[in-house]
């Protein structure tokens, strides 16, 4: 068992990772980019590791506020593993940089403009890291422009490794209204690339993707067009470890079926580690395609967050016991009876399953973040 928690508020930003090996466990802590301590403690047995572990990490999460590091906020302060910097004129190669227009702000440069600041910085060569934010009119124009401008920098951005495209929250843009654009023409100027994201569904295709080094694959929307995931199912990526995907639902313009997972499921990446098909309104569906689904041989961390999995869904996953194969289970905003909830808790206590934000409405409805 290996358990990553964090603590988050605006000034503290914590992290606390049990491992439990045979009859011991180690525990790691400290602040959020910081080496941290740790410490071992011994028992008698394997089985009194893991009990004890397990009564360890409920503590932190109950009485200490502690939540699942897959449940974090993670754009909020970190990307990729690295501290987010708001780009002020300043470049420091230790943090991850974000670009962003500051909303209605009329002094405020454009992306593109702070794109060419920053790539006249000393050691620029050195960033690996960067995140575009909010641009100027955002909810109506897309991010062709920036796109175009990263292809002319792609030079001087030779060791950028980590890209996201779109960090913005619902007062800058409600997320889908975010314009994306086609992006089949761009990565084979970035093939170093080792994480991809973006965030909004409108306009959104992505080609077939040949990155030989992409390990963290991000796609979040509110409704997403099933020729995106298509494409994933067709791309070439065999260092793939983490795949999350917001399916979204149809009132958003999202129109994915069962069948269009199916590669996914299939397990076509052998190295992947994390699945999240999240927000998503066939949630049932899905639970039950689950069952014979090759992609839990490889999978640590099953995430199908976000959506409106009812007891119908909670049936199948009772059912399916490849899943007590896997470190974690994220089930967070659903439609559960009480019933499921503590039969799902009971036999998936070791999968440490997240059965938060229960919902009771008549109707469901999926979860499209802040």
């Amino acid at each position: 068992m290996n358990v990553e928690l964090i603590f988050q508020d605006n000034r503290i930003h914590r992290f606390w990772n049990i491992e439990v090996k045979g009859h011991s466990y180690t525990v790691y802590y400290g602040n959020m980019g910081e080496e941290g301590n740790s410490f071992t403690k011994e028992f008698r047995s394997d089985d009194e590791a893991l009990e004890e572990a397990i009564k360890l990490v409920n503590v932190k999460k109950q009485k200490q506020r502690y939540i699942l590091a897959t449940e974090a906020n993670w754009e909020a302060f970190k990307f990729a593993g690295k501290m987010i910097k708001e780009f002020t004129g300043t470049f420091k190669n230790h943090n991850a940089v974000k670009i962003s227009s500051q909303g209605f702000q009329a002094d405020d440069p454009f992306v593109i403009d702070k794109l060419e600041k920053l790539a006249n910085l000393p050691h620029i060569t050195d960033l690996d890291t960067l995140i575009i934010g909010e641009w100027k009119n955002c909810y109506e124009k897309d991010c062709s422009e920036i796109v175009e401008k990263l292809i002319q920098l792609k030079d001087i951005f030779s060791g950028l490794k980590h890209l996201f495209i779109g960090d913005m929250n619902f007062e800058s843009c409600e997320i889908s209204w975010i314009q994306q654009v086609n992006y089949s023409g761009f990565f084979q100027h970035y093939p170093q690339l080792e994480t991809f994201g973006v965030r909004g569904g409108q306009g959104l295709q992505l080609g077939i993707l040949e990155l030989p080094k992409l390990q963290h694959l991000i796609i979040r929307t509110g409704g997403l067009d099933k020729n995106v995931i298509h494409s994933i199912g067709q791309s070439s990526l065999p260092e793939l470890t983490h795949l999350d995907v917001w399916l979204g639902t149809t009132e958003y313009g999202g129109n994915i079926e069962i069948q269009d997972l199916k590669p996914i499921l299939a397990g076509i990446f052998p190295k992947l580690e994390y699945l999240g098909l999240k927000n998503y309104d066939h949630q049932d569906a899905l639970a039950k395609a689950l069952h014979d689904a090759n992609v839990l041989n490889t999978i640590k961390t099953l995430d199908i967050s976000m959506g409106t999995l009812t007891d119908t869904g909670a049936k199948a996953l009772y059912k399916n016991e490849r899943l007590l194969q896997l470190k974690h289970i994220n089930c967070r905003h659903h439609y559960l009876s009480r019933e499921w909830q503590q039969k799902l808790k009971e036999k998936f206590e070791t999968q440490l399953i997240n059965l938060k934000d229960a919902k009771h409405q008549k109707w469901c409805f999926v979860e499209v973040g802040e």
